[in-house]
């Protein structure tokens, strides 16, 4: 792999939604995956298949969810059940198939590499979204915590060099690395433990005491901030995450200023690069004319 290639968009991220609009729109696309852990993503605006199916000439969705796809079915969308770890039975190609931060919970890849060569066309690109482990928030979350914090379905973790060595084995390569936006904070997972613990898939806490009196006297004005300064659309969103927790979930990130501020300072003495402010990349792949044992 070009190392450059990882250089070459480290100054330019952007958010997924903007990399899959750039490179489906008017094209053919299958999206691998596209139920994305939960049918409630698809009321989301940041649902990546959504954004396919607004911008894709044909958009074709794919997941192993039986329930989630017959209720998208339900909603009008083109999807149908498969197994990325089998051959997909889809009779046509397509100029893009997106596989959206679903390599990270397989646990082989050759059924996911023998489908991309097999549905992808000669000119066809697969985008493939996952961590990035050198993601600096991730490592210092180590540091101080002495743990780890991981989805739990995920296998492996995999960074653009051992990725692009993967699809070389199976006729790919990488043309283009994509560093994306979107990304998590210490200064609100740091306070994931024992008493309360973050849903990684949604972002929801638990908690596991009561509220202290700082907090209850406090939250009031922290409701009202929320009311008037958040806008609307984030507000449905949250609410909808947190619920009955949402006082509990804005004193969290009132007291994370508090931690951001302590960590802008740490991180300003500590080295680190370009490459680690990153949560998630994006390679782009293409068909290559050789193989790599």
């Amino acid at each position: 792999m070009n190392r450059q290639i990882l250089q070459d968009h480290l100054n330019r991220p952007q958010t997924r939604l903007e990399i899959i609009q750039e490179f489906c729109r008017d094209k053919e696309v299958l999206d691998v995956g596209c139920v994305h852990h939960d049918i409630e993503n698809a009321d989301m605006g940041s649902w990546l298949h959504k954004t396919v199916v607004e911008v894709a000439a044909y958009a074709l969705g794919v997941d192993y969810l039986e329930d989630a796809v017959a209720a998208l079915v339900q909603r009008g969308y083109n999807v149908v059940v498969g197994d990325v770890n089998t051959p997909l039975t889809i009779d046509r190609k397509f100029d893009v198939i997106v596989v959206g931060n679903l390599i990270e919970h397989l646990t082989n890849f050759e059924g996911l590499m023998k489908n991309l060569n097999q549905l992808l066309k000669p000119d066809g690109v697969a985008l493939v979204s996952t961590a990035n482990p050198f993601f600096r928030e991730q490592y210092f979350y180590s540091a101080f915590k002495n743990d780890i914090i991981v989805n739990p379905e995920h296998t492996c973790w995999l960074d653009p060099v051992t990725l692009d060595q993967l699809c070389r084995r199976f006729g790919l390569e990488t043309t283009e690395v994509r560093w994306v936006k979107e990304k998590w904070w210490l200064s609100e997972a740091i306070f994931n433990g024992e008493k309360q613990t973050i849903d990684t898939y949604t972002g929801h806490w638990t908690f596991y005491y009561p509220p202290s009196l700082l907090e209850r006297f406090l939250t009031p004005g922290l409701m009202l901030a929320f009311r008037l300064l958040l806008p609307h659309e984030r507000q449905v969103r949250v609410k909808r995450r947190d619920g009955n927790e949402l006082g509990r979930f804005l004193y969290l990130r009132f007291k994370g200023i508090f931690v951001e501020i302590y960590w802008r300072l740490h991180r300003s003495i500590v080295p680190t690069s370009d490459i680690n402010r990153h949560e998630l990349f994006m390679s782009v792949l293409r068909r290559c004319d050789f193989l790599h044992p």
